[in-house]
């Protein structure tokens, strides 16, 4: 009897543990304040202050071929954000400044991809091109929504060229499929951010959200996809 005792109390004990770590796992937040997307951006969204991100006429900054990354949070969503090779997006000198819930990340330039870590849950991507440190422009935004341990692939365009038939811009969610194929060939040129307040390993809460330094950049570390032209030398007849 006291075996069955004894039994009965571990299995209640197990199960309490159990029932704790899953309410743990769902009480993942986000270091971004809510916003409301019933509504759109209202005055003082576009009628803000901020620094200006010079575009790539000017930063020609190079990084790594894109690389896929796992969450830090196993409850959490990767978004790739990235932005295609074209002359258009070469010839830009001043970057669109790019915020997710009214939060300010990197601008997207010529050929550049970045990631956010995101719990599950529905946010807001706005852009606007300021005029030096004012904004005047009416934001363009894009609501989402993400579940955790998916990814996610949103493209900054604003020709549209490959996709103007399908969706409009400059700010678009793309199938997974389009964006692989996309992503590919863009270059890590920015840090990447963490926006889930808990940290996975220590269980502290963070109240800002964790800048992932982005790798120093090596051009031989990186792939080749054309194999180097070298000059026929006769003398090795």
């Amino acid at each position: 009897m006291r075996g069955v005792c004894i039994a009965v109390c571990a299995s209640v004990i197990l199960w309490g543990c159990h029932g704790k770590t899953t309410i743990e796992q769902a009480q993942i937040t986000s270091t971004l304040k809510p916003i409301d997307t019933e509504h759109a951006p209202g005055m003082i969204e576009q009628y803000r202050f901020g620094m200006f991100t010079i575009g790539g006429w000017v930063n020609q900054n190079v990084g790594r071929h894109f690389q896929s990354v796992q969450a830090q949070n196993t409850q959490a969503a990767i978004v790739y954000m990235y932005r295609p090779d074209t002359k258009w997006n070469r010839q830009e000198i001043v970057a669109s400044s790019l915020f997710i819930n009214s939060e300010r990340i990197p601008s997207l330039l010529n050929n550049h991809y970045y990631w956010i870590e995101l719990p599950a849950g529905t946010y807001r991507l706005s852009s606007s091109r300021p005029l030096g440190v004012q904004h005047f422009q009416k934001p363009k935004y894009l609501d989402f929504t993400v579940e955790g341990g998916k990814s996610y692939f949103i493209k900054y365009d604003e020709e549209n060229l490959n996709t103007r038939r399908e969706l409009s811009g400059p700010l678009m969610l793309v199938p997974e499929k389009t964006g692989l194929n996309e992503i590919a060939f863009t270059q890590l040129k920015s840090e990447s951010f963490n926006f889930v307040a808990q940290d996975q390993n220590t269980g502290k809460v963070r109240k800002k959200a964790q800048k992932i330094k982005r790798q120093k950049y090596d051009p031989a570390d990186d792939v080749q996809l054309i194999k180097p032209f070298k000059l026929w030398n006769p003398l090795t007849w």
